[in-house]
């Protein structure tokens, strides 16, 4: 019975849908439709479920997947939103207290033309697609459950992340001689809306930095009594100074452009007062010396055009994009 019902459903689909897409969730939807049964040994009938895929991504670079879910672990951020859309999939948290005046937002973009395989079933969207909206399936992890699964991921390994209709659960295929599967369980979704609407996407970088250098840089501003880390934005330069809590100078580095560079060939006449100035927490700049884990041999851009709002970008592996946005309300 339950092969001639497949029989009829694959007939009837492919005369009636005009791609592979289509013709999947036809498939997946009249077995869902219908209350599907199997005979056990005496003849009586089982009911059973058959599992609609919500949505798969594969990733073949997984250790780079790895990495940023270990910078989230250094802010200490506890629910991490996940957005599957149709046009590829956007993670963005950010550091949240109150009390803190300077904070970072964090916003990872994954281009699914550039990962192995994508699929996110468009009926079953927590946001449904309108004309002012795409469909967008929202999940919200957990960093303690994550980190837990994701640091067996071998720099060989590649990745999937999957849902189906069986299961809240989110299940992860970690692949390389073997596969190995897990599970993560999700948390309540909690809206939150982290506002970048102050920046400018479009601006063009202040100057650009090879990024482990930035990063061995940011490693270097940790030890100390830095209590914060100024940085200084240039025209076509940028210093940074550790602070402590008197606000003397703890330590201090400079690139490209800057008035009183100790660089003989650098250009000094520029204003030294013409510069915009953002205030980063000490928690955030440990947070920074991972990012070069994303991307190795890559660069970090530098963008400033008011006080108190920094933009650094750079890309993670080959597959992505990361906006870091740094806000100073001091």
């Amino acid at each position: 019975m339950l092969s001639h019902q497949l029989d009829r459903i694959l007939n009837f689909s492919r005369f009636h849908c005009n791609s592979d897409e289509e013709l999947h969730y036809h498939v997946m939807s009249d077995f869902e439709s219908q209350n599907m049964e199997v005979s056990n040994r005496d003849g009586e009938s089982i009911p059973r479920e058959i599992p609609i895929t919500v949505y798969s991504a594969e990733i073949t670079n997984g250790y780079v997947f790895r990495q940023i879910f270990e910078l989230y672990d250094k802010l200490v951020m506890e629910g991490i939103p996940i957005y599957f859309k149709e046009s590829g999939i956007t993670i963005r948290t950010g550091t949240s207290s109150s009390r803190d005046s300077m904070k970072l937002i964090s916003d990872i973009e994954i281009f699914t033309d550039d990962i192995i395989e994508y699929y996110m079933n468009k009926e079953l969207a927590t946001i449904k697609a309108s004309d002012e909206d795409t469909a967008c399936y929202i999940e919200e992890l957990n960093i303690n459950t994550v980190k837990s699964v994701f640091k067996s991921i071998a720099k060989s390994n590649s990745v999937r992340i999957y849902k189906t209709t069986l299961s809240d659960d989110v299940f992860i295929e970690i692949k390389g001689l073997t596969t190995e599967h897990s599970r993560l369980t999700t948390s309540k979704y909690r809206k939150i809306h982290y506002d970048v609407s102050d920046y400018q996407d479009d601006e063009k970088p202040n100057l650009k930095i090879e990024i482990s250098q930035f990063c061995t840089t940011m490693k270097g501003m940790t030890r100390g009594d830095a209590e914060y880390t100024s940085f200084k934005v240039f025209p076509k330069g940028m210093m940074i100074e550790g602070r402590n809590g008197t606000g003397s100078i703890t330590k201090d580095m400079c690139w490209g452009e800057v008035p009183g560079s100790k660089d003989q060939t650098v250009d000094i006449e520029h204003d030294p007062e013409d510069y915009f100035e953002t205030k980063v927490s000490s928690s955030s700049i440990k947070a920074l010396t991972k990012i070069s884990g994303m991307s190795n041999y890559s660069i970090i851009k530098i963008i400033s055009f008011r006080n108190g709002l920094l933009r650094l970008n750079h890309k993670i592996g080959d597959f992505g994009e990361h906006n870091i946005y740094l806000v100073d309300n001091s």
